[in-house]
């Protein structure tokens, strides 16, 4: 039984977050050849269940990077991350004015203040930078900023305002400040910070990350690892390349996740998932085919 694991942001999801039609034929038509096609994505459960409600997809979910795991219509893993170091995550980021967003089961929260910290970290940015890109730096946190289940709260955010916490996302565009965040967070044991973007951030529980979690779900199916294989464009997706048989970058995914591929396709503006279908996968599979018939 083969499975392939499939980014959203950057990879299924269109610059406009939509799903090409050729990137859906290329899903159904290997599900009909009984290949398991799952979801693998740094959003909360409930938004990508979303998605593939609206596209009328039926796939296993690794959600949040792999906190939550759903298969056979039943959230199979669920990790929360620990209080004792919420508390000091929560309190840094109120400190130091940052955008963040904080991931529960059935919402993710974001304060007003926070916004308000957001758009003048971009004014500070602009005035500093005349070329920085202000309209791309929207455009790349879209995915961010228009997520399902994404609920404005006033006032700040306090370290004990939420007990059961999945993730923090952190967006913004001072890559500096950006930097000194992740140095902060690398230093509390118990978390791990991974990435999704240029200007965001993602801290989960230490043992959460996408690469784990395929390794889960290929015991679920009792399938090995190796043979997976996974298509994606960001830092969040390298666990799984790490783990699976077969790793495929999209063409406009990072540079570190390229080098470790075994194939590139083409970008999520071009259909890249369908295309990694036609050329790669299914070859693939017909050479292995040949090769068995030939023994």
């Amino acid at each position: 039984m083969k499975v392939i694991a499939i980014d959203l942001d950057g990879t299924l999801l269109s610059e406009n977050l939509s799903i090409y039609q050729d990137d859906l034929n290329a899903i159904k038509q290997a599900q009909q050849k009984n290949y398991i096609v799952l979801i693998a994505t740094g959003r909360a459960l409930f938004d990508a269940q979303y998605i593939m409600k609206k596209y009328m997809l039926s796939c296993p979910i690794i959600a949040s990077n792999g906190a939550q795991i759903y298969v056979g219509n039943k959230k199979i893993h669920e990790r929360f991350m620990n209080q004792d170091f919420i508390q000091p995550i929560i309190q840094w980021m109120n400190k130091e004015n940052m955008y963040y967003q904080v991931y529960l089961s059935d919402k993710i929260v974001v304060s007003d203040q926070g916004i308000k910290h957001l758009q003048k970290q971009l004014h500070d940015v602009v005035n500093q930078d005349a070329s920085f890109n202000k309209d791309g730096f929207w455009e790349s946190i879209r995915a961010q900023i228009y997520q399902y289940g994404l609920q404005e709260v006033s006032g700040m955010i306090q370290s004990t305002d939420y007990d059961s916490i999945i993730k923090f996302m952190v967006v913004c565009p001072d890559i500096s400040k950006l930097r000194m965040a992740k140095e902060y967070f690398n230093q509390l044991d118990g978390c791990v910070v991974s990435s999704s973007g240029a200007f965001n951030l993602e801290i989960m529980s230490i043992g959460v990350d996408k690469g784990i979690a395929l390794q889960k779900i290929c015991e679920y199916y009792k399938t090995t690892v190796k043979n997976a294989i996974v298509i994606g464009d960001n830092l969040n997706d390298m666990p799984m390349f790490k783990v699976a048989g077969v790793g495929i970058a999209m063409g406009n995914s990072a540079e570190e996740l390229i080098r470790i591929s075994t194939f590139k396709t083409l970008s999520n503006r071009e259909c890249g998932v369908s295309y990694a279908f036609c050329h790669y996968i299914q070859e693939n599979e017909t050479e292995s085919n040949d090769l068995t018939e030939s023994v």
